[in-house]
């Protein structure tokens, strides 16, 4: 049996997964399963993701699943995938990145082998690229490095961290899917990935890991690239659903943190980022001169974080809700309250 099993999700876009897969199949470590699951990719892409599978050198399972308008979402494949897993832990890969450095498993392997306990978690990292240029950071978790040594940790000749989640509640980014490995034992205790969450799923399943995680592994090492969905095309996951469809989501990853998550550190970020999210809801409506809408989701931001300028706005949003058009102009006092700031990046 492998240690790992690497699973790609793909749907509708067999050239860039084929960059995906060639870099799995470029892993150093032998001791790797790979798990294909076609999210019910129209017809016309088969033939191609049939050569590519059949030209690949190392073996593959590939699955596919029933077709649907939408596709089944990168969830429901992904939990797909790992109930076909036989490994002690799972790893993914988005079908439109790929793994940048062909050791990356073997020195996984090495950490989590040699580990006297064995690790829920061994996290990487990865960089960012849109329109093929490199994007500053910190994004995800690069910056835990400096906070570890600036803290006086010491990784192990291995040049493994250990990190607890009180130190990854002060990044302003989470672990992305390409840079996780994750033991199966812990997924199966969350539930794997919500299903009901088309986006920001990583980030919902990443709070309920390190809210569970026994022993968590940082390496410092870049493994991934990561290609930013480009606005322009419908493509991905991100750039096929709207604005307010996407914030709804968040409510979602947040709210669940706030409400069911074991370490208070976490339950704390859930109510904050819930805040945040409410704001940005209610500056899109303001953009769309929804006042009424706006003045509701202004009230629930203000119950969630109460400040004296946003109290104002609220205030300003009710009265406007009410006036003429021609008055809904917004006072200099109060045109600095946005944008909202948030927390979180990396989207």
């Amino acid at each position: 049996m492998s240690l790992f099993t690497v699973i790609v999700a793909t749907r509708n876009r067999p050239s860039l997964f084929k960059e995906a897969l060639d870099s799995v199949a470029a892993q150093t470590c032998a001791d790797v399963d790979i798990v294909v699951v076609n999210d019910g990719s129209d017809d016309e892409h088969l033939p191609a993701y049939e050569a590519i599978i059949g030209q690949t050198t190392r073996p593959i399972r590939f699955f596919s699943l029933v077709q649907r308008p939408r596709g089944h979402g990168q969830s429901y494949a992904l939990n797909f995938g790992v109930s076909q897993a036989r490994s002690d832990y799972v790893c993914f890969l988005d079908d439109d990145d790929c793994w940048t450095d062909p050791r990356y498993l073997e020195r996984a392997r090495e950490a989590i082998i040699s580990s006297p306990t064995r690790p829920d978690l061994h996290m990487s990292n990865q960089a960012a690229y849109l329109n093929g240029e490199q994007q500053p950071g910190p994004i995800w978790i690069e910056s835990l490095t400096r906070y570890l040594q600036d803290s006086g940790r010491l990784p192990s000749a291995a040049g493994i961290y250990t990190a607890s989640v009180a130190d990854l509640m002060v990044l302003r980014g989470f672990c992305h899917l390409n840079t996780l490995v994750v033991r199966r034992a812990l997924f199966e205790q969350i539930d794997g990935m919500d299903e009901g969450i088309r986006w920001e799923c990583d980030r919902d399943f990443y709070l309920r890991l390190i809210d569970r995680a026994k022993l968590i592994h940082y390496s410092p090492n870049v493994v991934s690239r990561h290609n930013i969905p480009d606005p322009a095309k419908a493509t991905s996951m991100t750039t096929s659903i709207s604005v307010l469809e996407r914030r709804l989501f968040q409510l979602r990853v947040f709210d669940k943190a706030a409400l069911f998550a074991i370490n208070h550190l976490i339950r704390a970020e859930g109510r904050r980022q819930k805040a945040y999210t409410l704001k940005h809801i209610t500056e899109i409506l303001v953009a769309q001169q929804d006042y009424a809408t706006a003045a509701y989701y202004a009230r629930l931001g203000l119950a969630a974080k109460p400040t004296v300028k946003w109290f104002a706005y609220t205030v300003w949003l009710m009265l406007r809700s009410k006036a003429p058009r021609a008055q809904r102009k917004t006072p200099a006092l109060l045109a600095d309250v946005g944008p909202v700031s948030e927390k979180f990046t990396g989207r």
